[in-house]
């Protein structure tokens, strides 16, 4: 009970920011319809109950699947047979992504790319399985971090100007929303398990499997608006909300986990001794998992995306320094209160051994966020392309990347879906697509996650050379007393010499001061001699006269 309630303050607190912001509008500027409002508080509790069901039923049943395929699949002596499962269950798991969910629903009510949504989905999934693939690929062989990720950019930016800026935009957003509340957590345990007792691995490598895995639905989508000639389809927005909700909500739950189970059933079956009570146990984890995906995507459906898009179309009717300040509020308050900004803090915090606090973190991160959604209304108010922001945005990532430390460059892609959680795709990315309605062009709103994810990358980055100063600052304070500390102990290693030196100084300062002594008097009987002489020859001439 004690954990439950832990989970619903976390997951209220996170979407906590989104209710009072509304609430602010709604009283003070825009009187939204008093019925829009009401399934929008509804589907906030709904919301509410379900990610905590979800969250609590993914750690007794997905997480514990990824532990096993991953620590079983470490035992297949040929590496092929490794990357294989990689792929199948980056795919899978992928599949059963939320936000990825409901980015297909928002992509596929525009028809911006001329496939089913359902194709979409395996798209982005194969893409991330593919990249899971590589990434373990990359730990075994010990490919350098920084310049397969260079690579894979030089590709994914010479793709991009072959296909329209909205297909752009999506395929972004595509690699920010696969690595959400489940794909994650789950890739995480999976690879930790394949990877476990590789000899190449360094500490780097803890990291960076989520952000190589985020680029791989970049290229997917890319390739795939190549290959069907990706068309840019109609500005008018489709609410998808109808009597049938109920039903399209459930096939939308039994198509995210079901392909997941077959696979791991079919893997368990042939590879894995799994007791009864640990299957009953993984069942009723299932079973709480799909209640909980379930009432998740029914309250983003049934009041959360609609209200977004009011309150986007709202605030595109004020002026625009209106639309800026409402986005620097949402993007600052939803990222401070998100519960995964607070566990990267903690991450960076552990790493630099308490060097950079966790406080500093959070807040560099929220800021970031502040200034993604920012830029992302700005993109919409002054039509700019998507390309050239996440051009210069990448760019300056790519700089930073020689000066920050490795560890740092993977926690910083690691870290690209940690600001966008599921609010940020089912509230903050409608508010830009109802502000882009109003200005005509719809398509426009998309490329709100790519900024989102985009921008901690850079956060972290400039944390890491902000870090990587500090060290060196640290490290030379730190040999200056090592030299003092060392010239102290040579010294008293050899104070046997040291005394014998001094005590030869003494006597040759007291031969010097008796030598000096006996140079005085000698000078002095001279002297004496000299007069005694003079008095003399005074006598002797006196005596003669």
């Amino acid at each position: 009970m004690k954990y439950f309630l832990l989970k619903v303050k976390d997951v209220g607190l996170s979407i906590l920011p989104i209710l009072l912001v509304v609430l602010v509008l709604h009283f003070f500027c825009a009187d939204f319809d008093s019925v829009l409002l009401g399934k929008f508080i509804i589907s906030f509790f709904v919301i509410i109950l379900g990610e905590v069901l979800f969250l609590s039923g993914v750690d007794g049943s997905i997480m514990q699947m990824g532990e096993m395929v991953g620590n079983s699949v470490n035992r297949f002596s040929k590496f092929a047979v490794v990357l294989l499962f990689a792929f199948i269950f980056g795919l899978f798991a992928t599949v059963a992504e939320p936000d990825l969910n409901v980015l297909s629903n928002q992509v596929s009510s525009l028809g911006l790319i001329n496939v089913s949504k359902f194709l979409f989905i395996f798209t982005v999934g194969a893409g991330v399985g593919a990249f899971v693939a590589l990434a373990l690929f990359r730990i075994v062989q010990g490919i350098n971090y920084k310049l397969l990720i260079l690579a894979v950019f030089v590709v994914v930016f010479i793709l991009c100007a072959l296909v329209p800026n909205s297909i752009v935009a999506i395929a972004f957003d595509a690699g920010g929303a696969t690595t959400g509340i489940i794909t994650s957590p789950f890739l995480l345990a999976l690879s930790a398990g394949i990877a476990k007792n590789k000899n190449r691995i360094s500490h780097s490598d803890n990291f960076g499997v989520i952000g190589i895995a985020s680029l791989g639905p970049i290229l997917a989508i890319l390739f795939l608006s190549i290959i069907t000639m990706g068309k840019s389809g109609s500005d008018v927005l489709s609410v998808s909300l109808n009597l049938n909700i109920f039903i399209d909500v459930l096939l939308n739950a039994l198509f995210a986990l079901i392909p997941l189970i077959i696979v791991f059933s079919i893997f368990s079956i042939c590879f894995l001794k799994i007791s009864r009570k640990k299957k009953i146990s993984l069942s009723i984890g299932v079973l709480i998992t799909f209640v909980g995906l379930y009432l998740f995507l029914f309250g983003i459906d049934f009041g959360m995306i609609e209200m977004g898009k009011a309150v986007g179309e709202f605030i595109s009717k004020q002026s625009n320094t209106f639309v800026i300040i409402v986005s620097v509020v949402i993007g600052f308050l939803i990222t401070f209160a998100e519960p995964a900004v607070r566990v990267l803090g903690a991450q960076v915090e552990e790493v630099t051994q308490g060097n950079i606090r966790r406080r500093f973190v959070i807040v560099a991160i929220a800021i970031a966020m502040m200034l993604a959604v920012c830029i992302s209304s700005l993109k919409i108010l002054y039509d700019i392309p998507t390309i050239y922001i996440l051009l210069v945005g990448y760019l300056l990532v790519l700089i930073l990347m020689p000066f920050s430390n490795s560890t740092f460059v993977s926690i910083a892609f690691d870290s690209g879906g940690v600001a966008s959680g599921p609010m940020s795709v089912a509230f903050i990315l409608p508010i830009m697509l109802g502000i882009a309605s109003s200005m005509g062009v719809v398509a426009d709103g998309f490329g709100l996650i790519a900024i989102v994810g985009m921008m901690p990358i850079i956060t972290i980055e400039f944390i890491g050379v902000f870090y990587g100063a500090k060290l060196t600052v640290l490290s030379r304070k730190e040999h200056k007393k090592a030299l003092r500390i060392s010239y102290g102990l040579n010294m008293y290693s050899n104070i046997d010499s040291l005394e014998e030196a001094y005590n030869r100084r003494q006597a040759l300062k007291k031969m010097q001061q008796e030598s000096a002594e006996e140079f005085q008097e000698k000078i002095l009987i001279a002297k004496q001699y000299q007069e005694v002489m003079q008095i003399k020859e005074a006598s002797d001439e006196e005596i003669e006269g």
